[in-house]
């Protein structure tokens, strides 16, 4: 089938056309471009489809090994997904022209360390079982890190839905005519919600899995690079909302360590988000 009767054959009905050259298909080749660039409804499904799979697996070894070693860690398996799951469908529901596939945060940084760090977490898991197996016994540690990271989960999501238009994956550096500056909900006891729930389930999951590797490079890592996020994001803000931001940070508090209080007002460039 030439390229011309691909088109007329797919776009006019269902928007989709192959981008592969017709040497390269065979006969396990979609029919549609798999680009996960592209917000498109396959790409979409397909996202959920494996994310869900995930989920289920982890049910059914929790279900099935129940309060033990290998339990945990489908309990694991479903948490890590839903996490995913609920960033995208926040972002989709509450603020639906800022969504894109990366609104499923496969990779925050841009740089595959997330990916790392979680493979690095799920060895470590899988050594020290078979090391040290009764070490990985679950006890009162596993359940304060379930519970840990269910509120994480909870704050983070809360922080998404009462900001609405107002939340960014990325720190905007200009204002939009729906930013608007959210003091009201939870954001009237944490000044950076989203970032207390994400670190406290990254935390909470570790201490679950009872990994003390991962628990204190995680805490170490984040630690400094939400500093540092959060230090700039205040910058940002003050020089975007200026006295207003200002009042706010003086009345409301942060769990996060080591972010200045008495920033004058800096000369942020605009410029693309960071």
């Amino acid at each position: 089938m030439s390229d011309e009767a691909r088109e007329a054959a797919f776009t006019p009905k269902v928007g989709l056309f192959r981008r592969r050259p017709a040497m390269a298909e065979r006969w396990w080749t979609p029919v549609v471009s798999i680009d996960y660039d592209d917000h498109l409804g396959h790409n979409i499904a397909a996202t959920a489809c494996f994310l869900g799979v995930v989920m289920g697996v982890g049910m059914c070894l929790t279900a099935v090994s129940g309060w033990t070693a290998t339990g945990i860690f489908g309990i694991y398996m479903v948490l890590l997904p839903l996490y995913h799951i609920f960033e995208y469908q926040c972002v989709a529901l509450y603020n639906p022209h800022r969504v894109s596939m990366e609104s499923f945060m496969f990779n925050p940084d841009g740089g595959n360390h997330y990916y790392q760090a979680m493979l690095v977490s799920i060895a470590e898991y899988a050594v020290e079982c078979w090391l040290f197996n009764n070490a990985k016994t679950p006890g009162l540690i596993t359940l304060l890190g379930l519970a840990l990271a269910l509120c994480g989960q909870v704050i983070r999501s809360l922080a998404m839905i009462t900001a609405k238009t107002s939340f960014n994956h990325l720190i905007a550096n200009r204002r939009e005519v729906d930013h608007d500056l959210i003091t009201h909900g939870i954001y009237k006891y944490e000044r950076h919600p989203s970032y207390v729930g994400f670190f406290s389930w990254a935390i909470g999951l570790q201490l679950m899995l009872k990994n003390p590797l991962s628990l204190v490079a995680f805490a170490g890592v984040l630690g400094y690079f939400f500093c540092r996020r959060t230090n700039y994001e205040e910058r940002t803000l003050v020089h975007l909302f200026g006295p207003q931001y200002e009042n706010y940070r003086r009345r409301t508090p942060t769990l996060i360590p080591f972010v200045s209080k008495g920033m004058r007002t800096p000369n942020v460039p605009e410029g693309p988000d960071n």
